[in-house]
């Protein structure tokens, strides 16, 4: 095994590239935050998983693979085009890759409801091929159905996304015994627009607002029927309402890890995060891209999940390993929009021994 390939560098981000004539505020600057990432983010990685980077009616899906072919990601997987006739957008999803993808999937989630339904969203598979092709890095990359304003688990925005998320745990029963041999590593990454922050003050008497590290480290309903639906546990199917009936059981469980919580040890920010000032007034960090409702949610809502159970097992004796995962705000300082998208990234660092 080469040094080359010792190290493997993933970012996820959701890219806030919606199709043309669709913007926030004034403008949502995609041209020039395309140009941006690729000119200043997209070299520092060796996969990038991208979500809400839509081909509909653009060109910049295109010119993102003709400049990272450039920099050296010469392999991909992206959503499958859609037409007007499909009477549906593409689901925004792609995959870049310095090593070589030697086999890929996808597959398109039931539709989303209100404005979701338009993208058809769902997850991109790519088997990566390291250290000159002595074991493989199992990629997955998801955006699910996303609510719009207050959410409450008993709503049906939430149990779409839930849903969605037990066709993701049926793809992963499929491709994994298929592609995965035993001590390869499995990553799961994307907006998976689940909030695992359950937004309780600890010290209300105190601090009257959110604390981003204090307040992050209890897990919410919502975020616990992921882990349990992602994982093929299932869930109670009264969480979701007296009567729902839908329990989204697995035929194989999965033990993932939630890499940012286990690591840090509370659910960071990803969305709509404040600044507090020295007197303790609360702002919202992004303006530009973001709406005035979701300006300061605090959400936790971009995850990279992993999978390794048995690490010792690999046949030519190659451990792979996680040994760094943040939260990257992709910050753009002197330009007219202050961070790259309105989400913050994730990168992660998989060291092969």
């Amino acid at each position: 095994m080469t040094n080359s390939s010792s190290r493997l560098r993933i970012l996820t981000q959701n890219m806030f590239m919606r199709p043309p004539l669709i913007k926030t505020n004034k403008s949502d600057w995609k041209d020039e935050r395309l140009d941006y990432f690729i000119d200043n983010i997209l070299g520092n990685y060796d996969v990038v998983c991208l979500q809400e980077m839509f081909e509909f009616a653009s060109s910049r899906r295109s010119r993102l693979l003709a400049a990272a072919e450039k920099l050296g990601f010469k392999f991909y997987v992206v959503s499958q085009r859609q037409y007007p006739w499909n009477l549906a957008i593409d689901g925004g999803l792609v995959v870049l890759s310095r090593y070589p993808i030697v086999e890929s999937d996808s597959f398109e989630y039931q539709r989303g409801i209100g404005p979701d339904w338009m993208a058809k969203k769902g997850v991109l598979y790519a088997k990566i091929a390291m250290a000159e092709g002595d074991t493989h890095v199992h990629l997955f990359t998801t955006h699910t159905q996303a609510s719009y304003g207050e959410v409450v688990i008993t709503q049906p925005d939430v149990k779409r996304r839930l849903s969605q998320l037990f066709e993701f745990h049926n793809f992963l029963e499929r491709i994994l015994p298929k592609h995965r041999a035993a001590g390869e590593a499995v990553v799961l990454t994307g907006d998976f627009n689940v909030d695992s922050r359950d937004h309780v003050l600890r010290d209300p008497s105190k601090v009257k607002y959110e604390r981003e590290m204090e307040d992050g480290v209890e897990t919410s309903d919502e975020g616990k029927a992921m882990m349990a639906v992602l994982e093929g546990r299932g869930i109670d199917p009264k969480v979701l309402g007296p009567d729902n009936v839908d329990e989204f059981r697995g035929k194989t469980t999965y033990a993932l890890h939630d890499a940012l919580k286990e690591r840090l040890g509370y659910h960071p920010v990803t969305f709509g995060n404040i600044v507090v000032d020295k007197e303790g007034g609360v702002f919202p960090r992004e303006t530009v891209l973001t709406t005035k409702l979701d300006s300061e949610v605090m959400h936790s809502i971009d995850y990279v999940f992993w999978y390794n159970p048995d690490p010792q097992e690999h046949k030519a004796s190659i451990v792979t390993e996680l040994i760094d995962v943040g939260v990257v705000p992709n910050f753009t300082p002197d330009r007219e929009f202050t961070q790259i998208s309105d989400h913050y990234g994730v990168a992660a660092v998989i060291a092969l021994k």
